[in-house]
């Protein structure tokens, strides 16, 4: 293969996939077809190690990896000065059962790793909260080999007497190459956990097809000379 033609095949696959380049959500719009994991499956399950959160609800291995004593399947939490979060609330943050933890250390990550990359994951998340204290929550993004790719840090204020309030927080990336997910603070709570694999624009067929076509002539001209 002469030199031009490496060259066009090379842009063609740069222009079909882009820059990998992270965005930070904080909101569930733009996610485009995904699944959603609630915890519901689970009922108060205390554990210090490693949980298939993912595959009998969504039929995808999930893995939760946490800090001690996190609890899969909680039902209420005292978030103090960011209310309470329950498991009867029937709105976005909370849906029946959710996932809290309950750190022996000051602080904690509560993390997911994934059998398959993908494109974009987030969560509904809320933490406790005392008057007068600016405390935050660190999301992060891993690759297939556990570097982190992408992170940033949110305060999470809902009022004091509200129920089940939470915002929804991660990553949407150009190529699917989240291969971990992490909420790391103190004293979190986390509910529909959702996730999603890309799905090629119709302008990426278009220009793949196009790509492709040159190829081939190019190649027709070649073989002919």
């Amino acid at each position: 293969m002469n030199n031009s033609l490496k060259t066009l095949g090379l842009l063609t696959l740069l222009a079909l996939g882009g820059a990998a380049q992270a965005a930070a959500v904080q909101d569930h719009s733009g996610f485009g077809p995904s699944k959603v994991i609630t915890f519901n499956a689970f009922d108060g399950l205390i554990t210090t190690g490693e949980v298939d959160v993912g595959t009998a609800e969504i039929g995808m291995e999930v893995k939760l990896t946490s800090g001690p004593f996190a609890e899969v399947g909680a039902n209420n939490r005292d978030l103090g000065e960011n209310g309470l979060w329950t498991g009867f609330g029937s709105g976005p943050a909370v849906e029946g059962h959710f996932l809290a933890s309950s750190f022996t250390g000051k602080r904690g990550e509560l993390g997911f790793s994934f059998a398959t990359g993908l494109s974009s994951v987030g969560a509904y998340v809320n933490q406790f909260r005392l008057a007068g204290v600016n405390n935050s929550l660190t999301l992060l993004a891993y690759d297939k080999y556990g570097n982190t790719l992408e992170s940033f840090t949110y305060s999470v204020k809902t009022e004091w007497d509200s129920y089940d309030q939470g915002q929804f927080l991660g990553f949407k990336r150009a190529s699917a190459d989240i291969y971990g997910f992490g909420v790391a603070g103190n004293n979190i709570v986390l509910d529909n956990l959702t996730v999603a694999a890309p799905v090629p624009e119709p302008e990426s067929y278009a220009l793949l097809l196009a790509g492709l076509g040159v190829l081939g002539l190019l190649s027709r001209r070649r073989l002919k000379a």
